[in-house]
C-alpha cells in the first residue's frame, strides 16, 4: 500500500509551492506554456548536476573524514554545480524574450525552474529511500529549492529592470545567497551529530526570506500596474553641473540591521571558542567548521546590508 503513496508524496508539494508562487503573480499571470517550459527545463538541469557532480565527487578533499568532507563538497561542488545550472536553463531561455517584462518575472520563471529541479530529485529520492524521505523533504529539501530560485529570479528581475549600475554584481549577489543557503541545508543534514538539528531553523529562515522575496516581488508588480510614481518638484534637486537628480533614501536600518547581525555573530564565536578551547572531546576543527555554518548566513546578510547602506547612503538618482 504504501508503494502507491511514494509518486502523489514525491509530486504533491513542489506543484503546491508553484501554485504558490502562481497564485503570488495572481494580478498579472504569466503564459503557461512558458512557465510549464522553465519546469521542463529545470527537471532537465539535474542531468548535467548529476553529470558534473560524478566526475569530480572522486575529489580527494570530498572524501574526507567527518564533518570537514561533507562541508567541502557541499560549498564547493553541489550547491555551486546545482544553483548555477538551475539558473543557466532558465537564463538562457528568458533572457531577453519580450514576456520576460517585469521584476516579479524572474521570481516566477526562475521559482519554477527551481521546482522542476526539485521534483525530479525529489521523485527519485523518495522512489529510492521511502515515505520517510518522502514526507521529510516535502517540508526541507523542496522549499528549500523553490526559495533558492526564488531569491536569484528575485536578483535577475532586479538586475534587468533596475536602476542600479553593475547588474552583473546583483546576478551574483542572488546566486551567493542561494549557493550559500543550499551548501549551508547539506552540510547540516549530512552532519552525523547534534549540529544536523541546526538545519531546522535555517529552513524555518529560508520560508520568511522566502515569503518576504515574493510580497516585494508582488508589490513591486502592483505598483507597476496600478501606482505610476509620480514625482515632486519639491523632490528635485540640482548639482552643480545642472543635471538634475533625486536624493535616494538612506534606508538607515540596513545599517541598524546589518550591524546589529553582525555583532552578534562576533560574540557567538567569541563564546563558542572560549568553551570549545579546552574541550579535549571535540576537535577545534569541528567547532570551527560547526560555528561557521551557523553564522554564514547571518554574516552574508549583514554584510549585505552594510554594503548596501553604504552604497545608497550618498547615492544620486539622476533624471534624463
Amino acid at each position: 500500500m504504501a508503494e502507491y503513496l511514494l509518486l502523489p508524496l514525491a509530486v504533491i508539494p513542489p506543484i503546491l509551492f508553484m501554485l504558490f508562487i502562481f497564485w503570488m503573480d495572481r494580478h498579472k499571470p504569466e503564459s503557461m506554456k512558458h512557465v510549464m517550459f522553465c519546469l521542463l527545463l529545470g527537471a532537465l538541469s539535474t542531468i548535467p548536476a548529476i553529470i558534473v557532480q560524478t566526475l569530480f565527487g572522486a575529489v580527494p578533499l570530498f572524501g574526507l573524514p567527518g564533518a570537514a568532507g561533507g562541508t567541502y563538497e557541499s560549498f564547493l561542488l553541489v550547491a555551486p554545480s546545482e544553483e548555477i545550472l538551475k539558473f543557466l536553463v532558465i537564463w538562457i531561455f528568458i533572457r531577453r524574450k519580450p514576456f520576460f517584462d517585469e521584476v516579479n518575472d524572474g521570481i516566477v520563471y526562475y521559482g519554477t525552474g527551481a521546482i522542476g529541479f526539485a521534483l525530479l530529485e525529489n521523485i527519485l529520492y523518495v522512489f529510492g529511500n521511502g515515505l520517510g524521505t518522502g514526507i521529510l523533504r516535502a517540508f526541507t529539501a523542496i522549499p528549500l529549492h523553490t526559495f533558492c530560485g526564488v531569491i536569484v529570479g528575485y536578483h535577475m528581475g532586479l538586475a534587468r529592470f533596475g536602476k542600479k549600475r553593475n547588474p552583473q554584481l546583483i546576478i551574483l549577489r542572488g546566486l551567493f545567497l542561494a549557493v550559500i543557503t543550499h551548501a549551508s541545508y547539506n552540510s547540516l543534514i549530512a552532519a552525523e551529530s547534534l549540529l544536523s538539528l541546526l538545519f531546522i531553523p535555517l529552513v524555518i529562515g529560508v520560508y520568511i526570506i522566502g515569503a518576504i522575496v515574493l510580497r516585494k516581488g508582488r508589490k513591486i508588480s502592483m505598483e507597476n500596474i496600478h501606482h505610476p510614481q509620480v514625482i515632486s518638484s519639491e523632490q528635485v534637486f540640482t548639482d552643480v553641473y545642472g543635471r538634475r537628480f533625486l536624493q535616494a533614501k538612506k534606508e538607515t536600518w540596513k545599517a541598524v540591521i546589518g550591524r546589529s547581525i553582525l555583532g552578534v555573530c562576533a560574540v557567538v564565536w567569541i563564546i563558542v571558542i572560549w568553551a570549545g578551547w579546552g574541550d579535549t572531546e571535540i576537535s577545534m576543527l569541528d567547532i570551527a567548521l560547526g560555528t561557521f555554518i551557523i553564522t554564514v548566513i547571518p554574516v552574508a546578510v549583514g554584510l549585505i546590508l552594510e554594503v548596501s547602506y553604504q552604497r545608497r547612503k550618498n547615492r544620486k538618482i539622476y533624471l534624463y
